[in-house]
């Protein structure tokens, strides 16, 4: 069970100026480009390092206030979307009680540097910035709730990064108690933001406070959640005979015809030709049959030599929406050797694993469209 709650939101009086993407996919063109906007968020989400990086982005809280509305404590219904998909859930505030005693499931490992980093940021603003992405199992109750809401005018109604974006606040008692019974059976699985859940964990451990015990979250529906692959490139290939080499542990062919991989098929551009390749045998736990174990497990690590896959020069990786086109322009025109495509792990996957209390490999999931930061903020200290 979970222990959601209400909060007074910290809101922009100008959204769709204020608002970016998460802290952690802006880019460092993007990020300076978005640093001639005055008035946008990443001057607190991301502050310029000259001195201390954590004192600038307190000093810049402190000065974009001055453009943001204090609401009454309540809850938030976030609704993003376009012609072609949208997705929609709470944001409100949890208990990290429940994160501790793991009814918020995760299924990815946190590293230091970037969990020192988010604790550092909690701690100079007093605020949680971004939005800790959940998802629920699918729950027609709170789809009701959801329906009834959407009948109202939203707060905020503006389109941005090719999505229109949507903000109902719910002030209304009897409202916030409704919602807040329906998720009291739940159990949550955290999608992204692993790192600022931790941080606010670790944030609470050390400094306790009312608001401290809580951390502010998006929560959706498991039948309303996007995820696409997430893709490997790879630098150099320095071994012989490398699509011989595959044939080892796959059946390996090449492709006549340009498909979408189904699950555990795997498909590599390398040499101007695409190959589909599919493992001869299927073993292991959960996380060691995902599709990124096995190309970790069987082609990166024994073959080209790659073992800590955020460390190693020799790979990048790419997610989101992109043609099949760009993807060989990786080869052809930016000067790499090979593309690695995958099919997208499953909401189904991600469940198993984070019920059997496993982590799975890094860059596993890419989830789209990502949630805006700075539709509201939650203030700790206040």
């Amino acid at each position: 069970m979970v222990e959601v709650k209400e909060f007074a939101g910290l809101r922009p009086l100008n959204p769709e100026k204020f608002c970016t993407k998460p802290y952690d996919v802006i880019g460092k063109e993007e990020m300076e480009d978005l640093r001639k906007n005055l008035d946008s968020a990443i001057h607190i989400i991301l502050p310029v390092e000259d001195g201390d990086k954590y004192e600038n982005a307190r000093r810049e809280f402190e000065r974009l206030k001055k453009n943001m509305v204090r609401d009454e404590p309540s809850i938030y219904l976030y609704k993003e979307g376009n012609e072609d998909f949208s997705q929609r859930g709470f944001i409100l505030c949890v208990s990290l009680k429940d994160y501790e005693n793991g009814w918020i499931k995760k299924h990815e490992e946190t590293r230091e540097k970037p969990l020192q980093d988010r604790i550092k940021h909690i701690e100079a603003v007093k605020a949680h910035t971004g939005l800790v992405w959940t998802f629920f199992n699918k729950n027609d109750n709170v789809k009701k709730i959801m329906e009834e809401i959407l009948k109202e005018k939203p707060v905020f109604d503006f389109k941005k990064y090719n999505y229109r974006h949507q903000l109902w606040k719910i002030s209304d008692k009897k409202m916030i108690e409704r919602i807040k019974e329906v998720f009291h059976p739940m159990h949550l699985y955290i999608a992204d933001g692993h790192h600022r859940i931790a941080a606010s964990y670790e944030y609470w451990k050390k400094y306790d406070g009312e608001e401290a015990k809580y951390v502010m979250i998006f929560s959706a529906s498991d039948d309303e959640i996007k995820i696409l692959p997430y893709n490997r490139v790879i630098k150099k290939i320095d071994v012989e005979n490398f699509i011989e080499r595959l044939k080892k542990d796959f059946y390996v062919e090449k492709m006549r015809e340009i498909k979408e991989p189904k699950k555990h098929e795997i498909q590599i551009y390398y040499k101007k030709e695409w190959w589909k390749i599919s493992p001869k045998n299927l073993e292991g736990n959960v996380v060691e049959r995902l599709d990124v174990s096995i190309v970790q497990n069987k082609i990166l690590e024994p073959i080209l030599g790659i073992k800590d896959v955020r460390r190693n020069p020799n790979i990048f990786f790419v997610g989101g929406e992109m043609e099949r086109k760009e993807y060989e322009e990786f080869v052809d025109k930016k000067g790499n050797d090979a593309v690695i495509y995958l099919h997208p792990t499953s909401i189904e996957e991600l469940k198993e694993v984070a019920d059997a209390k496993l982590n799975m490999p890094p860059k596993s999931t890419w989830f789209h469209p990502k949630l805006l930061t700075g539709l509201v903020f939650h203030t700790i200290n206040e």
